[in-house]
């Protein structure tokens, strides 16, 4: 399995913000800009982390979001720049996020009245990821607001996090109700703002989205089967069924040929299953530790109780009700110990 990798240059916005507001005096974690390169997405949102503690300010994600400029994104800033609506606007950057950071979902679902722009992490073993997740929904709304008469009041954020405090300060932040403990990440908003226009300002000139779309079929292509085999799982899990037909013919493959081609790579479609539920049951049980073992079994696909206890009992070397009550007693070190 490869480390997933997020461009270096996303911490631009956090340098700017640490020499515009003189934070690096009293912060002993300062963000490395390189542009160009990659970095590991868990030192990414591990630094994030780092950062915000340092300096004492819970909702710094937000802040620094919301001084990020479109052009720091390259071609991919100017494709969401010149985009004539909200709706357009949104969209390019959720076609295109995949080649800004791996393993990762960005969304715009239709829920009838309201859209939510969903981000979330897909890998389970990253976390926490607060600052990250703020900090990316404040990019996100400053392309929102960016709308002509967008309504601020009737926007919403869903934080992934059950922390209530980051919640509170949150609000504070962005002016916008703040609610903890979601799914994912989101900013839920009225579907009828996908079709106002984008506010005059600065000019971009379109990219070739040709460039960009061959880009992006070229990094997919590249990808080890395993790891395309691992995100179109993370992303089903407790929300559609998970077979290896369906993820087969969502990836472009028959049957045959996934097997043939995992089983090259020395493994197999239901180990890739089993790993990646038993990853995201530690991710549930450490998110939230009022959550009940059995409910979070039949999410993740076990028909039975012991099928589930039994394979997570394999993995972390514990059964999963012993995890728990260390967890709860704040004993939750071993979060990404896979």
């Amino acid at each position: 399995m490869s480390q997933p990798q997020v461009l270096r240059s996303a911490l631009h916005g956090w340098q700017q913000v640490f020499a515009d507001r003189d934070i690096a005096e009293n912060c002993p974690v300062s963000p490395v800009v390189d542009f160009g390169e990659t970095m590991a997405l868990v030192d990414f949102v591990g630094t994030l982390e780092a950062i915000s503690h340092s300096a004492g300010i819970q909702a710094l994600g937000w802040k620094v979001g919301e001084a990020v400029d479109l052009p720091h994104y390259g071609d991919i800033g100017r494709a969401v720049g010149s985009a004539q609506t909200l709706g357009a606007a949104l969209r390019q950057m959720c076609t295109y996020f995949d080649l800004l950071q791996d393993l990762t979902e960005l969304r715009l679902i239709d829920e009838g009245e309201f859209v939510a722009l969903s981000y979330r992490i897909l890998d389970p073993t990253i976390w926490p990821r607060h600052q990250d997740a703020i900090y990316t929904l404040a990019i996100k709304a400053r392309i929102m607001f960016s709308a002509c008469d967008f309504p601020h009041n009737e926007a919403e954020i869903f934080l992934e996090t059950p922390d209530r405090t980051l919640a509170e300060q949150l609000e504070r932040a962005s002016g916008l109700t703040c609610h903890p403990g979601a799914e994912s990440n989101m900013i839920r908003f009225p579907a009828s703002c996908l079709a106002l226009p984008m506010r005059p300002g600065r000019p971009f000139e379109p990219p070739k989205l040709s460039g960009l779309a061959r880009s992006l079929k070229e990094k997919r292509r590249a990808k080890p089967i395993e790891d395309k085999v691992r995100a179109t799982v993370y992303s089903r899990l407790g929300r559609s069924r998970v077979c290896q037909s369906v993820v087969a013919a969502e990836l472009g493959l028959s049957d045959r040929t996934l097997r043939r081609r995992l089983a090259a790579d020395n493994t197999s479609f239901q180990a890739i299953v089993d790993e990646c539920r038993i990853r995201q049951a530690v991710l549930e049980i450490t998110r939230q530790s009022s959550v009940s073992i059995s409910e979070i079994a039949l999410r993740l696909g076990y028909s039975e109780h012991s099928t589930f206890s039994r394979a997570f009992s394999r993995c972390m070397g514990i059964p999963p009700q012993a995890y728990l009550r260390g967890v709860s007693r704040g004993n939750d070190d071993r979060v990404v110990g896979f």
